[in-house]
Order: structure tokens, then sequence, then C-alpha cells
């Protein structure tokens, strides 16, 4: 469930560390698109990698989410935050972060 192809990043059961995968597709115009991260509290995100460059229409990426539980005490709830692919004429992309360690 973990890593279907959806736009949210749901962690339930968070352990040390899961990577992701995602794969998105340019619907639009060439661009090149950054990653930022509001972090959820207690936990780690690394997206790799941090930039993704589109030239065509139909054209698909992959990158991948690293969480990593910080301290399991902090995150006995779920906790949110998101991931945000900003391009240099500001459309924007944003995709939930949930995550609850054990």
């Amino acid at each position: 469930l973990v890593n279907f192809n959806y736009p949210s990043i749901t962690v339930p059961k968070l352990s040390g560390s899961i990577t992701v995968t995602r794969r998105v597709k340019n619907v639009g115009s060439p661009g090149t698109y950054q990653a930022r991260v509001k972090t959820p509290q207690g936990v780690s995100v690394t997206i790799a990698p941090k930039s993704l460059k589109f030239i065509n229409v139909g054209e698909e990426k992959s990158f991948k989410v690293i969480i990593k539980a910080k301290n399991a005490s902090v995150t006995k709830d779920y906790v949110f935050g998101e991931l945000i692919w900003s391009d240099e004429k500001q459309h924007q992309v944003r995709s939930p972060i949930v995550v609850k360690a054990v």
C-alpha cells in the first residue's frame, strides 16, 4: 500500500526508515521542478533526486522519498507534512505526507 503510486504518502507503521517510490508525468510545458518538504514532526524526509527536469509533454520521471523516524515517542500519533514540487513559473504540485511511528 505504501508504494501505490498515489499523490499522497502515508506510512501507518514506521519503524526505522522506509523508502517510497513515486512516478510523475509532465502534463504541461517544459520545466524543472525543485522539491521542498514541510517535514512531519519527529521524522526526517529526504527526496532523491531533489529536482526533476521535464522536456516533453507525457514524459515520466521517478523519485524516492526516504522517511526516517527520529524519535518514536514524539510520533505516537499521526503527524503531517507535505512534499511540494515547484517550477520557475510558480507552478506547485503538493503531496501530503502522513506518518505514524511504532
